[in-house]
C-alpha cells in the first residue's frame, strides 16, 4: 500500500513537470506557499504578475505607486471627488426634471444652477445649498437628495466649500402615436 502511494505521489510530481508547471521561485520572497509557485499580488486578468511589479509609466494616466505620498493630505482629492460629483450631476440631469408637486405635475423650474456644497473632510457631504428659485420646490428637493449622501476620499484638512454646476432638464411631453387609418 505504501509503495502504491509513493508511486502515485511520484507520478503526480512528474506530471506537473511534464505538463509545464511553473518552476519554483528563486528566492523565498517570491512565494507564499510551500509549493514554490510565485505569489500573485494583483489581479492578473489584465496584466501579468511581472508587469504588475514594474512601476507605472508616466503619461499613461495611471498613478505611480508612491504618488499618494506626495499629495497634500490637507486638501481634498479633486479628481476622485469630481468623479462622484459628476455622477450626481448626471442623476440630476436625467431625473430631477420629472419631480412632481402634490398634484402629480412636473412644475419646474428647469435650467442651470450653481450649488454650494460643503465637502466634509471625513469624506461625506456636509451640506447642499440649492439656490432660488429651485429651493423648497420638488425639483430642489430632488437635487438635494442627489448630492446629500455622497462619499468621496477623506483628507486631514478642513471642510471645503465648492460651487458646483448642475442642470435640471424639462421633461419632453409624451406624444401618443396616432392610430393607423384603415
Amino acid at each position: 500500500m505504501n509503495r502504491l502511494l509513493s508511486l502515485l505521489l511520484l507520478g503526480t510530481a512528474l506530471s506537473g513537470v511534464a505538463c509545464g508547471a511553473k518552476k519554483p521561485a528563486s528566492s523565498p520572497d517570491e512565494t507564499d506557499s510551500p509549493t514554490g509557485v510565485p505569489a500573485e499580488k494583483w489581479d492578473t486578468s489584465s496584466q501579468t504578475a511581472e508587469a504588475a511589479k514594474e512601476p507605472a509609466k508616466t503619461g499613461t494616466g495611471a498613478p505611480k505607486v508612491n504618488e499618494t505620498a506626495s499629495k497634500k493630505d490637507n486638501e481634498y482629492d479633486k479628481e476622485a471627488t469630481n468623479v462622484v460629483l459628476n455622477r450626481a450631476t448626471r442623476q440630476v440631469k436625467d431625473n430631477c426634471g420629472f419631480a412632481t408637486d402634490d398634484t402629480g405635475k412636473a412644475t419646474g423650474p428647469w435650467g442651470k444652477l450653481d450649488l454650494k456644497l460643503l465637502l466634509g473632510a471625513n469624506g461625506h457631504m456636509r451640506t447642499v445649498t440649492v439656490p432660488d428659485p429651485y429651493a423648497g420646490k420638488p425639483v430642489g428637493r430632488c437635487v438635494e437628495k442627489a448630492f446629500a449622501n455622497l462619499i468621496f476620499p477623506p483628507w486631514s484638512g478642513e471642510d471645503t466649500e465648492v460651487t458646483w454646476p448642475a442642470e435640471v432638464v424639462k421633461p419632453e411631453p409624451k406624444v401618443e402615436p396616432k392610430p393607423a387609418k384603415k
